[in-house]
């Protein structure tokens, strides 16, 4: 039987999922990879030694069923989340944890770097971020000075996924194009960043494309896990990317907007596109030669959870979103003037502040516990909208919004969406789209499939995604809403500006 094998890291736990030649899942195993949070939040790690094995854990349950099963993968195709870092010896060994993507101890240095950062954004679109890795490295390098001087790679979690299967020091051009350090335009690490950053180009991976095979499985991972020596391992990309492609985004107009932790809107185009007010982010894609328009909310479907936590403490967690979702039905459009700017742990895109905060306003005493619950999915989305709204100015068109992540299991909260943006927005019945697109990508790779959209086709078909459609006048009252919220949050960052201190 023809079968691919899926790996898929995330920020809180990975998957790998064995799919059959069209797609359907066959078997799924799961494990935690809780990062710590340390100073306050400000500082987030993950144990690399622990990282790795867990995932030859996790592959060694994947690989005793594919024995049983007396099936052979053709190939493993990794996605992982992005722009964590940590520093490795010349035999892949970690030296340090790794320093993750919404660690912020960096901000000092992205303060100081501050400077460069249009000439940054031009060559790599992206804005000096503590978020982005080569910041990161550039701590590592200041702050640990003993550490630096035995480090021979800085690896992301994806990087480091890779040496494990195959022993390579090896990254693609989508991930690579998320650490301020690769030009866009020539897809090759860029001279001028390693020097504003101060990264040895030495301490980099070698680069491929993403969606492409980047070595063969170890006798050591055989060893292992069972999974035979020699199997393909296809880098599919970052998962932002690669949901992008697992929601059928192949072309100009369509875009993706995914709500988990963060929220992020995708938008697939041809050649690099800068902004020039660096409000979103150019990336490389999951398709050879194709790049990514990114925009994202950093604090999204956290505040939700964390609005759950503190107003829903009694029920189990399944229990608590289906009250809090029942309560929000029962609280109208605008929750009774309850309003909510959900940047708890700083602003993302359009506004890119590490300094704002969340914030609740417009309470009053008839202000119920679903009011300000039906608040934060409307602040939410809200939010989103803004970016929305700048990627229909920039790309002429958006035909349609494909949403994904586990808040879409609520129909309002999917209604509401569509009648924010404006747009038709539609669910797909695979909602597994980063792995999805991990499958696609090693489907055509394999040659299983001829294209990208074929290979889609096959595990999403025509006609399969429900549809919420825009109700005019609800689209007109939550414009005029958004205005309100956006001259909210201006009127704050004129405070600030002045001093003045805003706590949520």
């Amino acid at each position: 039987m023809e079968t691919i094998l899926t790996i898929d890291i995330g920020s809180s736990s990975m998957r790998a999922i064995l799919h059959d030649r069209n797609g359907a899942v066959m078997r799924k195993c799961r494990r935690s990879t809780v990062p710590n949070y340390r100073s306050g939040g400000t500082r987030v790690e993950l144990d690399a030694n622990t990282f790795v094995e867990t995932l030859l854990s996790l592959l060694k349950e994947a690989g005793d069923f594919c024995q049983h099963g007396n099936t052979k993968p053709l190939a493993l195709s990794v996605t992982s989340q992005r722009s964590s870092v940590v520093p490795v010896n010349n035999r892949g060994e970690p030296l340090a944890p790794f320093i993750m993507w919404h660690d912020k101890r960096t901000v000092p240095l992205c303060r100081e770097l501050k400077p460069h950062e249009d000439l940054v954004y031009s060559t790599t679109g992206l804005r000096i971020s503590p978020v982005f890795s080569a910041v990161k490295m550039t701590w590592i390098r200041k702050e640990q000075p003993d550490v630096y001087r035995k480090t021979v790679k800085m690896l992301g979690i994806h990087d480091l996924a890779l040496f494990t299967l195959c022993g390579r020091f090896v990254t693609d051009h989508s991930l690579a194009s998320n650490t301020n350090l690769l030009n866009l335009k020539t897809r090759q690490w860029d001279q001028e960043m390693l020097e504003i950053f101060s990264v040895d180009r030495a301490h980099l991976c070698d680069l491929v494309p993403a969606g492409s095979v980047c070595g063969k499985t170890s006798s050591e991972l055989q060893r292992r896990t069972g999974i035979a020596e020699g199997t393909p391992v296809v880098t599919a990309g970052g998962d932002q990317q690669c949901a992008a492609l697992g929601l059928g985004v192949t072309s100009v107009g369509k875009l993706k907007c995914t709500t988990g932790t963060g929220s992020y809107l995708v938008a697939h185009v041809d050649a690099p596109v800068i902004d020039e007010k660096k409000r979103f982010l150019c990336k490389i894609g999951a398709i050879p030669g194709s790049y990514n328009l990114e925009a994202g909310m950093l604090t999204t479907g956290t505040v939700y959870r964390w609005f759950l936590e503190q107003f829903y403490g009694g029920a189990s967690g399944d229990a608590r979103v289906e009250a809090a979702n029942q309560e929000v039905l029962t609280s109208p459009p605008g929750a009774n003037g309850a309003l909510l700017l959900p940047y708890f742990e700083g602003s993302g895109a359009p506004y890119w502040n590490p300094r704002d905060t969340g914030l609740f306003y417009g309470l009053k005493l008839s202000t119920t516990r679903a009011d300000m619950a039906r608040a934060v999915l409307e602040g939410i989305v809200l939010g989103m909208d803004e970016n929305v709204s700048l990627f229909r100015q920039k790309l002429g068109t958006v035909s349609q919004i494909c949403i994904s992540g586990g808040m879409t299991k609520f129909d309002a909260y999917n209604q509401l969406q569509a009648d924010i943006y404006g747009s038709d927005v539609a669910l797909y019945p695979n909602r597994e789209s980063t792995s999805l697109g991990a499958w696609i990508s090693a489907a055509v790779v394999c040659g299983l499939y001829g294209s990208y959209d074929e290979a889609f086709r096959m595990v999403q078909p025509e006609g399969s995604e429900r549809i919420f459609s825009p109700a005019a006048e609800m689209h007109r009252f939550y414009a005029e809403l958004n205005q309100r919220r956006q001259k909210l949050y201006q009127a704050i960052q004129s405070l600030a500006d002045e001093g003045v201190n805003i706590s949520s």
